[in-house]
């Protein structure tokens, strides 16, 4: 087993072990498919349509190659029997994932592909022979297509269509309102034999290492009908001198009807077409390296800064957590992803205020709904058109009109952000703090206000931040009538909002999550488990709650009490009873989820948090503990170029530290900009580029380069004695770097 790595050059990173701690996961997609894969290529590819999952391929895809003199086959991209493979690697790049391996002088290669549009999967095979004597070989390609929709067998059945020129599969089932019932598989070569159903690929009685048509010879050629268990396997017969190589192309893919099938088999398996699917991913993904790059002594940060944080925000800005997309995931997401592509930025935030109730709250989930009266939703809307609005200037944003979830009418979306923000003013209890309802940021304490009393503290401090990010907006939008006493009136509100935040949520040394409808204290002393939260702290820091002497004393506390050896705990200690008057979080195991584990989300508005106390120290120690190669802890299985979404708590029955899943998750965003708007200091104005980095004290000499509304800034970082920013080499009032022509090139040097 090799060394996995980095490789920024290519764009890549390069899986040698074959067997990690757990499978390393990959995400290829478009506007309306995506492919979760494995480093073998298994996983599920799936279309949303009219908000519902369709599946296209059930998780196996596998290339079994033959010698047919020999007798003996091998498979590409898994390995199922362990065999001595002289080379054995998976490269993941952005948009495509290739696995690469050799056995007795067969070098072979599995690409896949999801293209630009459609709801299909590309592949890209390649078999060459690496001996120094000719070879007889068979190829058989072999995926399972999603068929059934419903369960129902009798609807089904799949052949070989002579327009395809491939492997069709039908399921016409009563009363089925998914448009696309029709599937196809299809070769760019011509098949000398095939198979739509394991029981005739496979056996009745036979596995995916040893398919009974790679040791008896393949059945057969045959359609079938009312099948539980559909294939698409096609043997493809190869003559291969010394040295040669023959590529083929495939593709599968759900349609309407059958010339649909036919038109996208044509078009997916040609050479040209998959040729320039690739470059368009290499392209697309180029450009948005080139927004932002940098340079700083840890190798690490900088290949995660420049090339895959952005590719997993850019993941949740298209599919939100790909089960799902959430109203507040969407938006923070886009908050990330803004400075990469203004035009896409906006098309999403559009789309996802289109989600928001009349009321002025969000829907929390959409394709597929989910209606649980999550209280926090307005919170996003400032941020995320804030972050717009400063990367863009474009003001015609809010002047757009768009409608609502549960009302015909369309509004601007000036009046959706105003609808938010005076949702979240209107729905207070009797301390005069938000209205927790079924939860907020922390969907697991989902119980806390159901019968409508309970009040979030969280809540009401992510109110303050909004109504600043809210009142900014405003401030610098002149398209309404009464701006300035709108204005006010959320400044007034805000400053009542604080004092009832300092006076009901504060407790000695830090804030309380809330008091739920029983008048129960949450994240309190008074508690005999979850005496104290993360997220209140972090979040009255980045809301400005306290002062700078206060908030100091906020965050010792926050690494006196939550801190591990991987990262910050959501609460402590965690819940080991169930509590109804809290919700499901109480029923999670110890150290899972929101549970005392390491919920990265949260850890990030902590690295946040700090860098605006100028704790960069603090800040860069917190990312380098809960990292992929933290020696602490070693084994946690999360893929070194993706975000996990947590790490099991140090309380875990079992598997402290382990890292379930990686990818769905909004610690990707944050931890971009925390990175690059906090810890390097490079943000957007309205008239500019500010300048305020919060670096560990240990670097010198860092640099980076920002694309900003069409102009390049290159900046580097040094300390020394003329403190202050230099532009072109003349030294500027204060730190904000102003505009300039676009498509000009601008050099900032700040000494600090």
């Amino acid at each position: 087993m090799g060394v996995n790595y980095f490789s920024d050059d290519e764009r890549e990173f390069v899986i040698k072990n074959m067997y990690p701690v757990r499978p390393l996961v990959n995400y290829l997609w478009n506007e309306t498919a995506f492919a979760e894969l494995n480093h073998f290529g298994f996983g599920y590819s799936k279309a949303c349509i009219n908000k519902r999952f369709r599946n296209i391929v059930n998780n196996v895809r596998l290339v079994y190659v033959k010698d047919l003199e020999s007798g003996e086959f091998f498979d590409i991209n898994r390995n199922l029997r362990d065999l001595p493979y002289d080379v054995f690697f998976s490269r993941v790049g952005l948009g495509y994932q290739t696995i690469e391996s050799s056995y007795r002088g067969i070098y072979g290669t599995f690409t896949v592909l999801i293209p630009e549009t459609e709801n299909v999967e590309l592949h890209k095979i390649t078999v060459k022979n690496v001996s120094d004597k000719p070879r007889r070989l068979s190829v058989y390609p072999y995926v399972r297509p999603a068929v059934n929709l419903n369960g129902h067998l009798a609807y089904g059945k799949g052949d070989y269509d002579e327009k395809i020129g491939g492997l069709y599969y039908t399921f016409h089932a009563f009363n089925e309102n998914n448009p696309y019932q029709e599937s196809f598989y299809k070769c760019s070569e011509k098949a000398s034999a095939y198979a739509t159903d394991d029981r005739k690929f496979i056996g009745v009685y036979g596995r995916l290492d040893m398919p009974v048509a790679l040791r008896k010879g393949m059945p057969e050629s045959c359609g079938t009908a009312f099948s539980d268990c559909y294939c698409a396997a096609m043997q493809i017969d190869l003559g291969l001198q010394a040295g040669e190589e023959k590529v083929i192309y495939s593709a599968v893919g759900i349609g309407r009807n059958r010339e649909e099938c036919q038109a996208l088999a044509k078009k997916y398996t040609e050479e040209i077409t998959f040729t320039c699917e690739y470059k368009k991913q290499r392209t697309s993904n180029e450009t948005y390296i080139e927004k932002f790059k940098t340079t700083t002594p840890d190798k690490y940060l900088n290949s995660v800064t420049n090339i895959w944080l952005k590719r997993q925000v850019t993941l949740g800005k298209t599919w939100g957590r790909i089960y799902g997309k959430g109203f507040r995931d969407v938006l923070q997401d886009i908050t990330g992803f803004v400075s990469f592509d203004g035009a896409r930025a906006k098309d999403r935030i559009l789309y996802t205020l289109q989600h928001q109730f009349i009321s002025g709250n969000g829907l929390r989930m959409f394709d597929p709904t989910l209606d649980y009266p999550y209280q926090d939703m307005p919170v996003w809307i400032p941020m995320a058109l804030l972050a717009y609005l400063k990367e863009t200037n474009d003001f015609s944003v809010l002047k757009e009109r768009i409608g609502y979830y549960d009302d015909e009418r369309k509004e601007s979306v000036f009046l959706h952000l105003k609808r938010g923000m005076d949702y979240l003013y209107a729905h207070q209890g009797e301390h005069g703090l938000g209205l927790w309802g079924g939860g907020d940021w922390n969907d697991s304490m989902n119980n806390c206000g159901m019968l409508g009393k309970g009040e979030s503290v969280w809540l009401s401090i992510a109110t303050v931040k909004a109504t600043d990010d809210y009142a900014e907006i405003l401030t610098h939008y002149r398209g309404e009538t009464g701006i300035e006493t709108i204005v006010e009136d959320a400044l007034n509100k805000k400053k009542q909002l604080i004092d009832n935040i300092v006076t009901y949520g504060f407790e000695k040394d830090h804030f309380i999550y809330g008091i739920n409808d029983w008048g129960e204290k949450i994240g309190s002393y008074e508690c005999e488990e979850g005496k104290t939260y993360l997220n209140p702290q972090t979040w009255a820091v980045i809301a400005g709650i306290l002062d700078n002497t206060q908030s100091n004393k906020l965050m010792e506390h926050v690494e006196n009490n939550l801190k591990c050896a991987y990262g910050y705990v959501q609460n402590v200690p965690p819940y080991t009873r169930p509590d109804e008057h809290i919700g499901r979080m109480s029923y999670f195991g110890v150290g899972l989820y929101e549970n005392g584990s390491v919920y990265n989300h949260g850890v990030m508005f902590k690295i946040v948090a700090d860098c605006m106390l100028k704790r960069g120290d603090r800040a860069y120690e917190t990312l380098k503990m809960i990292r992929y190669d933290n020696p602490e802890n070693p084994d946690s299985g999360t893929e070194p170029y993706a975000v996990s979404n947590m790490y099991f708590g140090p309380g875990a029955f079992t598997n402290k530290g382990h890292a379930p899943y990686s990818w769905t998750t909004g610690s990707a965003a944050w931890m971009y900009r925390a990175i690059t708007e906090f810890m390097l200091g490079i943000r957007a104005d309205f008239d500019g580029l500010i300048i305020d980095p919060a670096l560990p004290s240990a670097w010198n000499g860092v640099t980076a380069e920002r694309v900003f509304r069409g102009v390049k800034y290159f900046v580097s970082f040094f300390r020394g004695e003329n403190k202050g920013v230099y532009v072109d080499g003349k030294k500027i009032e204060g730190n904000k770097v102003p505009l300039f022509e676009k498509g000009s090139t601008h050099t900032v040097k700040t000494v600090f």
